[in-house]
């Protein structure tokens, strides 16, 4: 038989993280994300269909926030390494951090968040079969024709599916188009994004 050697190029990656006292910061989190729900019912209309989506967080002066972000952060410089970017602590920000509480039949849409370089889902509240992410394969040519599959691949599949799971953190390349399953259960899914973006203009 030939020798075969694959070589396989321009990986994408989602980096899985479990952050540290995750049932505790979970419950203080959980408070934050429904005081606000509280003053603002209405909330904002993104990806979700259905479901809460809350106004961005304000993060200066809020001990909880900021202690939250310094873990983030550990994670974010390990992507960065991973990718080979250089890190600069005050020129590397979070742009934009929100909430989204989905209920019982509601989703989130297929969508990405441009003119940013990571987006992230922390998982706050979550029970079996209330909504799994999903990516999706972003060469646009793979899925528009291929030939008959037999069976799916790393090479040939064309989404990949996460079960949520509290305290855990996907960070993934923003352009990496991504859509949630539908709850189907009788709880609340409560989840936390953010973006990371560099301020080329930060001092050295």
């Amino acid at each position: 038989m030939t020798k075969i050697k694959t070589h396989k190029i321009f990986p994408i990656p989602v980096f899985e993280f479990k952050l540290e006292n995750s049932k505790k910061l979970n419950e203080d989190l959980l408070k934050y994300i429904y005081e606000l729900k509280k003053k603002n019912k209405e909330g904002m209309n993104k990806s979700n269909v259905g479901g809460w989506h809350s106004p961005y967080f304000q993060i200066s002066g809020n001990k909880l926030l900021t202690d939250f972000i310094k873990q983030l952060r550990q994670c974010i410089i390990v992507a960065f390494n991973e990718f080979g970017w250089e890190y600069k602590d005050n020129a590397v920000k979070i742009d934009g951090m929100w909430s989204i509480i989905n209920p019982k039949n509601t989703f989130n849409k297929l969508h990405n968040h441009p003119n940013c370089y990571l987006s992230a889902a922390y998982y706050v509240k979550t029970f079996e079969n209330c909504g799994n992410i999903k990516f999706f394969d972003c060469k646009e040519q793979k899925k528009i024709r291929f030939p008959n599959i037999n069976k799916y691949t790393e090479l040939s599949a064309a989404a990949a599916t996460f079960k949520p799971e509290e305290g855990k953190l996907l960070m993934f390349p923003s352009y990496l188009y991504h859509s949630v399953d539908n709850n189907e259960t009788e709880e609340e899914r409560v989840i936390i994004s953010f973006n990371v973006d560099v301020d080329r203009y930060a001092n050295s």
